[in-house]
């Protein structure tokens, strides 16, 4: 009996070592921003992600450049995609829906650019791609009654539904040159843009661009979606955790926390 201990010892170290009995191994707390597409207002020498950093180190997450460390987001926990200027690849893709399947999340964050292209255009296909059903609409809300300074660009909610990610929030918050969000199959939308915002779709034709506003309807600019074992956010406005918005809407401070908590 004994001859046979040693080697079942050694067999049970392997699969434990290996993952086999208690699974992968959780990804790093680390997030990983990417600033390898074109994206706007991000970059190593950019102060647009600070507050978005702060909050992830007071969560205990370190974080990563993408054009430094190169795009694997399938190694971290957080993959923080803010205003792509360029489309993403098949290998791109790929790699996403692996962190995913690992129990990664993915944080979209888009804002309205008039002249393409624009990253509404990529994270809408980027999400096509990873079967979220989160769509991005290009596109600008406004609203003449709940903003910040009469400006109506600069948009106000508590418009919360009672989706988790939702359910701590309860202060207002805001967000500039907004786009809007759809969603189907498994999203669900957590903040609506309040009832008095109005939509207006951007269409191009030709050289030049139509503004055609939409009829009042139930606004997403805020979703979520659990995919592949993992879960991603879409935000319409990265413009909203810049330090000088969270600086005076501290609803978007606690917005950010909780899309990273959820």
């Amino acid at each position: 009996m004994k001859r046979f201990y040693v080697p079942l010892v050694i067999v049970v170290l392997i699969f434990l070592l290996s993952g086999c009995i208690w699974g992968d191994k959780p990804l790093p707390k680390i997030a990983l921003i990417d600033d390898s597409h074109a994206n706007r207002f991000g970059g190593e020498e950019s102060e647009f992600f600070d507050g978005i950093i702060a909050i992830l180190a007071s969560k205990g997450y370190d974080y990563r450049y993408s054009s430094v460390v190169g795009f694997e987001p399938q190694n971290y926990a957080i993959v923080i995609l803010s205003m792509p200027g360029a489309s993403y690849s098949t290998s791109d893709i790929d790699k996403l829906e692996t962190q995913l399947s690992k129990k990664g999340k993915i944080i979209m964050m888009d804002m309205l650019v008039e002249i393409p292209p624009a990253s509404t255009f990529f994270l809408d296909a980027l999400s096509d791609g990873l079967n979220t059903g989160i769509g991005f609409v290009w596109g600008l809300v406004t609203d003449t009654v709940n903003n910040i300074g009469g400006n109506k660009m600069m948009i106000t909610s508590d418009n919360f539904t009672t989706h988790p990610l939702a359910s701590s929030l309860s202060a207002k918050i805001a967000m500039m040159m907004a786009t809007k969000l759809t969603v189907e199959g498994n999203a669900t939308v957590a903040i609506f843009a309040e009832s008095s915002a109005i939509f207006t779709t951007y269409v191009p034709t030709g050289n030049e661009v139509t503004f055609v506003p939409q009829a009042p309807a139930p606004i997403p600019i805020v979703a979520t979606s659990n995919i592949g074992g993992g879960k991603v956010v879409a935000i319409s406005s990265a413009y909203a955790f810049t330090g000088t918005l969270m600086g005076i809407v501290p609803g978007n401070t606690d917005l950010f926390r909780a899309a990273v908590d959820w």
